[in-house]
């Protein structure tokens, strides 16, 4: 790297600091690309943990090496500072150009009025009859359902090499899109039209039966799933689980079991997003050198450093956090590398958030929790107070998009229809259930009277033993 000559400050001067920069700056936009360098350089030597000189510095040089060497001087000295890290993913050659966003850009939504035209991008039919097939969990295999002639995908895990860099998606249209459209497709097996719902992106024909993938202008702008969490049980197993949680609670009717009317509940890949990475969260508070009864309090500050791995996020509006709560967790370990072979004969939705508002989402997620702890994990050991935290920055951030089962259903009792939840990896059920007034009724006035006679009796007791008088 050329650098000009220059001598050396020992102190700092803040005021001549700001006054090298806005020049620089200027310089630059002016095009004096020498003078520009001469000042950024300088600011650089008298303050390097500062992004700003070194990424106006990388708009001096066009040659692509010395862009990318100050940008990584920019990105060292902050982290989180998106300009440095989008100039360096435009420098690389792992971005799709031809999606890419300018700078402040958004995805505005399209609202389709009318069904898109889809494709049927793969039918599951068996090599030796014809039949259809679908993906049996308890075999992790696609079984024919006529000949029982049996093809074994290979189920590869997904490892870390299925994590996909933040940073190459989100300048791009694919970060900020998401499903919109319903489409019309015409069945390749018997001809017959059907419109499908927005985001069902695996489907059986209503009319044949066929079992297909589903590819549009649509979904070939947004994200590929890279994981897939199969589904462990078949719909018996799954109604079993649920008659099972019908039966169990302190509150719930007598013969609420006997009598609720299950509805077939339907079995779908639901669409999530998990995110990896590290944050650092910034600090400050007093921190108490002296004693207790001769204080001295001294301003400390620091970052604190977290690293999260599988952060999970929704990718449907549909799925409140409520719901997933009450089924979580999912087995995301256990997860495989997608291939199109496990939705065979099952419903896959793609997703309405897409991955831009899902990443804000996790980091939401991470930094709540680490602010939650910070008075734990801050000069652990010595009396602190007036605790801030401070700006976070992000780094190491990657992503998966992951097809998660869940069963949806509904059981009826008494006239009223309550929704059931059950996760398909580990059978866990959520949903609602009825209260029985009067059981509840029972049990409070049953442990109201307990308590009342507990304490007559700790009353005589204390009587009797000469710890009160009459």
């Amino acid at each position: 790297m050329d650098r000009p000559g220059y001598t050396r400050r020992m102190d700092f001067d803040e005021i001549q600091y700001e006054q090298l920069v806005h020049t620089g700056i200027a310089a630059v936009k002016g095009n004096d690309r020498e003078q520009a360098r001469r000042l950024l350089f300088k600011a650089t030597e008298m303050k390097p943990t500062d992004p700003e000189p070194w990424l106006w510095l990388s708009a001096t040089t066009d040659d692509a090496e010395e862009q990318r060497d100050y940008l990584e001087h920019a990105v060292a000295a902050d982290p989180g500072n998106a300009a440095a890290r989008r100039g360096l993913v435009l420098l690389s050659d792992k971005l799709d150009r031809t999606r890419l966003l300018e700078e402040g850009q958004g995805v505005a939504p399209r609202a389709p009025s009318e069904p898109e035209e889809a494709i049927t991008a793969q039918v599951f039919t068996c090599p030796q009859c014809g039949g259809m097939m679908k993906f049996a969990p308890e075999k992790e295999a696609l079984l024919c359902e006529f000949c029982g002639y049996a093809q074994q995908p290979e189920n590869i895990p997904a490892a870390d090499s299925s994590e996909q860099v933040l940073d190459f998606v989100l300048p791009t249209t694919r970060g900020h899109r998401w499903a919109e459209a319903q489409h019309r497709l015409t069945c390749e097996q018997c001809g017959s039209v059907s419109t499908l719902p927005s985001g069902r992106t695996a489907s059986e024909c209503p009319y044949c039966g066929s079992r297909r993938l589903i590819e549009s202008a649509e979904t070939a702008e947004l994200v590929e799933p890279q994981a897939i969490g199969l589904a462990q049980f078949d719909e018996q197993a799954a109604a079993r689980r649920v008659r099972d949680w019908l039966g169990r609670g302190w509150f719930i009717p007598d013969d609420l079991r006997k009598l609720a009317l299950t509805s077939a509940i339907r079995p779908a890949y639901y669409p999530f997003w998990t995110f990896d990475g590290t944050l650092g969260l910034g600090w400050s508070c007093e921190v108490n050198q002296g004693g207790s009864r001769s204080p001295d309090w001294v301003m400390r500050s620091g970052v604190e450093y977290e690293m999260f791995d599988d952060v999970l996020v929704p990718g449907l509006r549909a799925l409140t956090k409520i719901d997933l709560s009450r089924v979580e967790p999912f087995e995301l370990k256990k997860v495989v590398e997608f291939k199109p072979e496990h939705l065979a004969g099952w419903t896959a939705l793609t997703y309405d958030i897409p991955l831009a508002d899902a990443s804000l989402k996790a980091r939401e997620k991470v930094a709540r929790r680490v602010r939650q702890q910070l008075h734990n994990r801050v000069e652990v050991g010595r009396q602190v107070r007036n605790l801030q935290s401070g700006a976070t920055s992000w780094s190491g951030q990657t992503y998966k998009y992951v097809l998660l089962p869940l069963w949806v259903g509904s059981y009826r009792y008494r006239g009223h229809r309550y929704w059931v939840l059950v996760n398909g990896q580990t059978g866990k059920v959520s949903g609602v259930k009825p209260n029985d007034p009067f059981k509840a009724y029972g049990i409070v006035a049953s442990l109201t009277a307990t308590l009342i006679l507990v304490g007559v009796l700790l009353l005589y007791l204390a009587f009797y033993l000469g710890w009160l008088k009459p």
